[in-house]
């Protein structure tokens, strides 16, 4: 869902430094955590700005032998607002364990209610532009390695019946009574998001704490105004499901697609924990194509502070390759620059450190199965159907479809049950987002990948967002014919000869390949809506050539070139693209195989 930033190699550097300089830090780098995408050298590892700790001041201003023992012991001390001096981790565990010992036990949770929306790289201003309470909550766990604070947590939503729960859950123990604290905080900075996105105040059903219990005269109760147990395996929230549907006053589907790639910028110049990928591609964005030459790993090395050995190194217990990041990161950097942006070319091969227009363009056919400039033509056709929003964005095609997997389930067992009308656009959208320079850039075109590539954890959280943002839906009449047909589709294709004499991967790819088979259809709907609609009904009994002829004919292109643009701006591969490609105008035997299982009965 985020999208590429277009950062160019005349303004890079100062867009940088002008962002680095404009965020609030509230974090500190810390190590790839190999397992879930996160850190794991120090499970904290927070140092917090020094001006955000100035409320203590007056909650203790009857104390000042206290203060004067924080001062001399912590090194806390007062300051003014522009001020972004930090308190480091060791200092600031041991002000949380000072406090505790005080008598001031949830002094971490009363600080985080104190904070404002700057906070963070200023993620709430960006969450508050959600049209409704569950997408902000999706956007916060289908970008938790990067959006939450003090953020070694899993980040997880269980949805109940008339309640839905928040639940932080760390990735190892916490080994003192500090780190207890700061999940204490991180939990009761979610509500602060809350509470700053809505027009209300948030009041929680119940609350857990992972802290122990501790007498002291405001209690956590009293701060969250909710009933607290205490010693829990990991601290939750929970609400009234009736508050998923809260529309936020903030709300702007145009602004906040405005925003994202603001948004995007300002985290990953950010000091937030992030794993190497992550900072790799920070270098590649700002480096200078034309004046550098193609990046190499030892350039990228040394502004990372490492060696090309041992960026080698860390890369390669991750599971990555530099070649495979770095030509994941041109790839989606070219899509959005030649065709969402419409960049010249020559601007482009600089910018990506081609050699010659040739070599760009011999690239992005290799990747996309077109051309530049034929690519562009078809993003102007769709932008004359266009909305001011993400034409790209998966969550409008999953709410016009029926619900399919809802709760904590084993997301890669159900991402391969193509009968679920809503899977065929998970799988894709998720082996786009699997095959980003984020997750190393080893390209997927088979599902059974995924969970490998993305961990059964991130999965399952990217699965539960996406469909936790499209809601219950509202499923468009209009196109349960073409999920009905996709039904029949893959049931005729058991038995069928040239399907049974395919390998077991090859027939797997092929069901895929028919279960997608009209997402460009959805997408066109989305975009041009009850004509659209209207054309489908009249063309319900037409031989598929004329239903595709009479699409180009009044809407300037038909559902697969439409299905070729969405799943190239998803990022899938080559092979993915050409086999929707190919059914516009199908030529090949493998192309006019699948179009035949899509004639409707009694065509010749």
């Amino acid at each position: 869902m985020a999208i590429a930033l277009r950062v160019t190699t005349s303004d890079a550097r100062g867009r940088r430094e002008r962002l680095a300089a404009s965020s609030p830090r509230i974090y500190s780098p810390l190590d790839w955590h190999g397992e879930t995408g996160l850190n794991s050298t120090h499970p904290a590892g927070v140092a917090l700005e020094m001006r955000w700790l100035q409320p203590l001041y007056h909650r203790l201003s009857g104390r000042p032998e206290l203060l004067h023992a924080l001062e001399q012991e912590t090194g806390l001390r007062r300051t003014d607002p522009s001020d972004r001096s930090l308190l480091d981790h060791a200092s600031l565990c041991h002000l949380l364990e000072q406090l505790h010992a005080a008598g001031e036990p949830h002094a971490c949770a009363w600080l985080a209610l104190q904070f404002d929306a700057s906070v963070g790289s200023g993620q709430v201003y960006f969450l508050r532009s959600c049209a409704q309470l569950r997408e902000l909550l999706a956007e916060l766990m289908t970008n938790q390695p990067l959006m939450l604070p003090l953020g070694y947590f899993g980040f997880f939503i269980d949805l109940g019946a008339d309640s839905f729960e928040l639940r932080l859950q760390p990735y190892r123990p916490p080994a003192r009574l500090a780190e207890q604290l700061l999940a204490e905080g991180a939990l009761a900075w979610l509500k602060r998001i809350l509470d700053l996105s809505l027009s209300i105040c948030t009041v929680p059903m119940a609350a857990r704490s992972m802290a122990p219990p501790a007498p002291c005269a405001e209690p956590l109760e009293a701060l969250l105004g909710a009933p607290v147990q205490f010693g829990a395996p990991h601290g939750t929230l929970r609400y009234p499901a009736r508050l998923l549907d809260q529309a936020l006053p903030g709300g702007n589907p145009r602004i906040k697609h405005a925003m994202r790639a603001g948004f995007v910028a300002q985290l990953r110049n950010s000091d937030a924990p992030r794993p190497l990928s992550r900072r790799l591609i920070g270098c590649l964005l700002t480096h200078d194509g034309a004046g550098a030459g193609r990046a190499s790993i030892e350039g990228m090395a040394s502004r990372l502070g490492l060696s090309g050995r041992e960026m080698r190194r860390q890369l390669m217990a991750e599971g990555m390759r530099f070649a495979e990041i770095h030509n994941a990161h041109r790839r989606r950097q070219a899509f959005q620059l030649l065709v969402q942006e419409g960049a010249p070319v020559e601007a482009v091969v600089r910018s990506l450190g081609y050699a010659s227009r040739a070599s760009l363009e011999r690239a992005f056919a290799t990747w996309f199965d077109t051309t530049p400039a034929l690519a562009r033509q078809a993003r102007l056709q769709l932008a004359a159907l266009a909305i001011d929003e993400d034409w790209s964005d998966p969550v409008p095609l999953l709410r016009m479809l029926p619900p399919s997997i809802h709760g904590p389930v084993d997301a890669a067992a159900c991402l391969q049950d193509l009968e679920q009308p809503a899977t065929p656009i998970l799988q894709a959208y998720l082996l786009g987002l699997a095959n980003r320079a984020e997750y190393g850039g080893h390209m997927l075109d088979d599902a059974s990948g995924l969970a490998g590539q993305l961990r059964p954890a991130r999965l399952g959280q990217l699965v539960q967002g996406l469909q936790l943002q499209a809601g219950p839906g509202r499923p468009v009449a209009a196109l349960e014919p073409l999920w009905h047909a996709r039904l029949a589709a893959l049931a005729r294709l058991p038995g069928l000869p040239w399907f049974d004499a395919l390998s077991a991967d090859e027939q797997r790819r092929t069901r895929q390949d028919l279960a997608r088979y009209e997402l460009g259809a959805l997408l066109m709907y989305r975009l041009v809506g009850a004509p659209y609609g209207r054309l489908l009904g009249e063309a319900a009994a037409w031989p598929r050539a004329r239903v595709l002829e009479q699409e180009r004919l009044h809407f300037g292109l038909d559902r697969h070139v439409a299905g070729a643009m969405l799943l190239s701006a998803w990022g899938l591969p080559r092979r993915v693209i050409h086999t929707q490609r190919a059914a516009s105008h199908p030529a090949t035997p493998a192309a006019r195989r699948l179009a035949a299982l899509y004639e409707p009965p009694g065509s010749p």
